[in-house]
């Protein structure tokens, strides 16, 4: 039992993170640049703040429930699945290090830079992609799984 109340929360996190980061694609990040320069660093200092409840602790139990997935999985999704969505998790991790954090760090000390927007704009995309996939493959998982 303890396997699918596992699975339940990875399933609920993949989507839950897919839907927040698409919204922070599509409509957050396209905003930045009416915010407005003179205000723009106390607006990313304010961001970063407030995304650590409903973006960062979701991402971050994701990769926690993943983790534990490898050793409590119910049978129908394979430990190859499990390696799968780790991997996308890691690509996450990687490009949210690589890029956004770092992009919004700057910005919050920076303030307004076009250039460092864009770059967000366009490398934030591997995000929303791979919690699109996992939430694809998690939400295929469960359908093949409640078949009769």
């Amino acid at each position: 039992m303890t396997e699918f109340i596992i699975f339940g929360a990875f399933l609920f996190l993949a989507v839950f993170n897919t839907g927040n980061m698409t919204t922070l694609q599509i409509q957050h990040y396209g905003i930045y640049p009416f915010v407005g320069k003179e205000t723009f660093k106390e607006y990313i200092q304010a961001n970063n703040k407030s995304a650590r409840i409903p973006s960062i602790l979701p991402a971050m139990l994701l990769l926690l429930v993943n983790i534990i997935l490898f050793f409590t999985r119910p049978q129908f999704i394979s430990l190859a699945e499990v390696f799968l969505f780790l991997v996308l998790n890691i690509v996450a991790l990687i490009s949210t290090f690589t890029w956004q954090r770092k992009l919004q760090g700057q910005m919050a000390i920076i303030g307004y830079d076009e250039n460092k927007i864009n770059l967000l704009l366009s490398t934030n995309w591997i995000r929303t992609i791979v919690f699109l996939l996992q939430a694809i493959i998690a939400v295929s998982i469960t359908v093949v799984a409640l078949k009769p």
